[in-house]
């Protein structure tokens, strides 16, 4: 694979604008549920918290997957063990991150009284769910976009982390509505 500055320019200044487009509709939907999350504050803290995590684990697993590609320990296929492996850990990493912080975001807001209407274990639980799901959704788009964009002789590592922290920051928005909806919680 040769890389030219020039290429990787061109590809990374398209890309670069359909995802700010994207994460400009993701904006509206987080503003036209603006009044709804000023109830929830709690909530309203969490959402950085919940999409950086997920963008945070999906790039790194992109860039595992990217390197694994590029020495050639990680095969184009579905069935690979070495890409299962670094899926299965990422999904690990996102439960016992979300978890971890769910706790200290509760006991931290606790201090400012912005956790009077909801109990700890509704507010873990829905933390937990929506950052499982984002995790396993970026982790899929993760392994997709380094697979795909190898195939087309393209560098993952150009790739991968625009995708997956947009996809990231739309889905952690609609997941998290979904899952308060589910919940009944303020939504």
């Amino acid at each position: 694979m040769i890389y030219s500055w020039k290429k990787i320019v061109k590809l990374g200044l398209l890309l670069l604008t359909v995802t700010i487009i994207i994460e400009i509709f993701a904006g509206q939907i987080l503003q036209s549920k603006q009044e709804s999350l000023l109830l929830l504050p709690l909530f309203l803290i969490s959402i950085p918290v919940i999409n950086s995590v997920s963008g945070n684990i999906g790039s790194v697993l992109g860039a595992r997957l990217a390197s694994g590609l590029h020495v050639g320990y990680i095969t184009l296929s579905l069935n690979d063990k070495e890409m299962h492996d670094n899926l299965i850990i990422s999904l690990l990493i996102g439960v016992f991150t979300y978890t971890f912080l769910a706790i200290v975001i509760y006991l931290i807001a606790s201090f400012g009284n912005l956790t009077e209407d909801i109990a700890l274990s509704e507010f873990i639980a829905i933390f937990v769910l929506t950052g499982v799901l984002l995790v396993s959704t970026v982790s899929l788009v993760s392994v997709l976009t380094a697979f795909y964009s190898f195939k087309r002789g393209l560098d993952p590592d150009d790739i991968v982390a625009p995708v997956v922290t947009t996809v990231g920051d739309v889905m952690g928005i609609v997941f998290l509505f979904v899952i308060l909806g589910l919940f009944g919680v303020g939504i």
